[in-house]
């Protein structure tokens, strides 16, 4: 076991700059995105998607440049912890760090049910059992994946990715030669919460790219390489997937109750769309690409994921790694034994979404004070701190009130169990500092 675990501890310096920017493009799974949450957002907004992808894409964007000025100083295994805990000290640290995991951890059964419960099934008529054996041995696999110390093949995901941007711009062209253009996504037709809601979703499929922040210790030149890395991953997929909701909204007749008709038969558009106009080879492309992004988010996830949980527990590597690995199976067993796959995959989304922009609005609200002791105050921190934190605030709100059961529930219990997580981890650590 020491062997093991010595053999998996990060090695400083030991991950080319092109394989970091690699990391955050496949772990934002540009075509995975455009399928899985993109669907979650034309839920909520429906033809307004596009503008309100536009502007979700700049409110995160308030993020990628907090976390990229971070990241030029904090290059650790902790990532957003450690980020929260340079400029709040270690209490919001814990917070922050714990609503991160949450938001992780959750993402993993997410992104996996809909791969078996919604991707699979749309190429294959399987028996449920044998979609539930599929849905459990995913997170084994991965986990025996990870105890072997192998690398994820980081090369190898820089050339799929590439394609899947290729892919969602191909689809869209044809799409859009057939129906043409129209301005009715650029016009507000949902309220405004649900426009919001759909704004952050849009968000929320770009946010995978933070997983290169974990990589700090280990990417050569540190953290000006993840900087670099994650705002140029941010801004290719965010180009894609915009992309990919103009043309999807144009094939749904660039209305809502198109939009609303289109999920309606089916939660995996990309699909579908590319086998009404290119043809069941295309589709059969889009599914296998949409397979391997979902797969590589999930691997990318999970390693960022067991970096964050050796750094919050300090514990080594192979017991990290397994406490994810719990709570990952648990949830995927849940589906595989229901069969509900959409309802966990919604719901899992819903618990990811409101914690991860949970602990980016902690992380915002203390970056002033990190950068005045860090970095030099520069005269736009203040107004940039202000703006993620009461954009991302009102659009985290959105998703909760008003409120809807079960996801607000689930959204509020997220919430909740991350802060006490958080409090009741800081609080144990500083009472055995005391007995010192």
């Amino acid at each position: 076991m020491d062997n093991l675990s010595k053999k998996l501890e990060p090695k400083e310096n030991t991950i080319p700059s092109y394989l970091v920017y690699a990391q955050s493009l496949s772990s934002i799974a540009p075509l995975g995105s455009a399928s899985a949450y993109l669907t979650y957002a034309l839920s909520a907004s429906y033809s307004s998607t596009f503008i309100a992808g536009i502007l979700g894409a700049l409110i995160y964007f308030l993020w990628v440049l907090i976390g990229y000025r971070y990241s030029k100083v904090v290059a650790s295994t902790g990532g957003t912890y450690d980020f929260a805990r340079s400029g709040g000290g270690e209490l919001l640290g814990k917070i922050a760090g714990w609503l991160y995991w949450i938001s992780y951890a959750i993402y993993l059964p997410s992104a996996t049910t809909y791969l078996t419960g919604i991707v699979l099934t749309s190429e294959f008529s399987l028996p449920a059992i044998e979609l539930g054996i599929i849905e459990v041995l995913i997170p084994i696999a991965l986990t025996l994946l990870l105890l072997t110390g192998i690398k994820p093949p980081l090369f190898y995901a820089f050339i799929t990715s590439t394609i899947e941007i290729l892919l969602i711009v191909i689809l869209g062209v044809k799409v859009l030669s057939i129906t043409g253009f129209s301005i009715e996504p650029l016009q507000i037709t949902v309220p405004m919460s649900s426009f919001f809601s759909g704004a952050l979703s849009v968000g929320f499929t770009l946010a995978g790219g933070g997983a290169s922040f974990f990589l700090g210790y280990e990417a050569v030149g540190k953290g000006k390489t993840v900087g670099k890395a994650y705002i140029l991953a941010y801004w290719i997929a965010a180009t894609a997937v915009l992309f990919a909701s103009y043309y999807e909204i144009a094939f749904a007749g660039f209305s809502n109750s198109g939009v609303s008709n289109l999920l309606n038969v089916t939660e995996y558009p990309a699909f579908y769309i590319a086998q009404k106009y290119m043809g069941n080879s295309m589709a059969l492309i889009i599914f296998l690409f949409t397979l391997n992004s979902l797969i590589g988010s999930v691997t990318a996830a999970y390693v960022a994921l067991s970096r964050l949980t050796y750094t919050l527990l300090r514990k080594e590597m192979v017991k990290s790694i397994l406490v994810v690995a719990g709570f990952f199976l648990t949830f995927n067993l849940i589906a595989g034994i229901t069969g509900q796959y959409s309802a966990v995959y919604s719901l899992t989304t819903e618990a990811s979404l409101v914690t991860l922009y949970a602990s980016h609005i902690i992380v915002s609200a203390v970056y002033p004070i990190f950068s005045k002791n860090r970095l030099g105050f520069e005269w736009f921190d203040i107004p940039l701190a202000i703006s993620a934190v009461a954009l991302m605030g009102y659009g985290v709100f959105s998703y909760i009130i008003p409120f809807s059961y079960p996801s607000s529930l689930v959204g509020i219990v997220s919430l909740i169990g991350g802060a006490t997580v958080g409090i009741v981890h800081w609080w144990f650590e500083w009472k055995k500092l005391r007995l010192r």
